[in-house]
């Protein structure tokens, strides 16, 4: 068989077709969920977003987010002299928005909340704490890796 220009024309359109078509294929199996549902809305409160953040750092105290792997919890400890916080704990999965997990925030006698970490699943956590002291707005985040159960 001989190889002319139109064999050639009709393998590259072929080719090209074939790789669109596999293309839209692939696409159709990526998640396209966006990390907020609200984000314009969230876009225009940013410079309050900003406040809260500069009021946790003009604290003398900074709040602590830590994660205690023995114990398999995760320790908030707020500043011992801001009375009675309150507001919302998120635990933050980049990767899936289905593992998201939003938490009013309850402080027990010494301005600490302690979470059990065994529900979650192993993987990047962002722990984002939003709360207010005194009528201050306040904001705190913290990236985390939970290990899985066996290390």
């Amino acid at each position: 068989m001989k190889f002319n220009w139109g064999t050639g024309i009709f393998l590259f359109y072929s080719f090209f077709v074939a790789a669109l078509a596999f293309q839209v294929y692939k696409s159709t199996q990526y998640d396209r969920t966006l990390v907020v549902e609200d984000y314009y809305a969230q876009d225009l409160q940013y410079q309050s977003h900003l406040d809260k953040l500069q009021n946790s750092a003009d604290l003398p105290e900074k709040v602590r987010i830590e994660l205690e792997r023995p114990a398999d919890r995760l320790t908030i400890q707020f500043p011992e002299n801001l009375p009675g916080p309150t507001g919302t704990v998120s635990l933050y999965r980049p990767d899936d928005k289905n593992l998201d997990l939003q938490l009013p925030l309850k402080v027990d006698d010494h301005n600490r909340m302690t979470l059990p970490t065994a529900p979650l699943k192993p993987g990047k956590w962002k722990v984002q704490v939003d709360w207010q002291s005194d009528g201050v707005p306040y904001f705190d985040e913290k990236v985390i890796f939970i290990d899985s159960a066996g290390e």
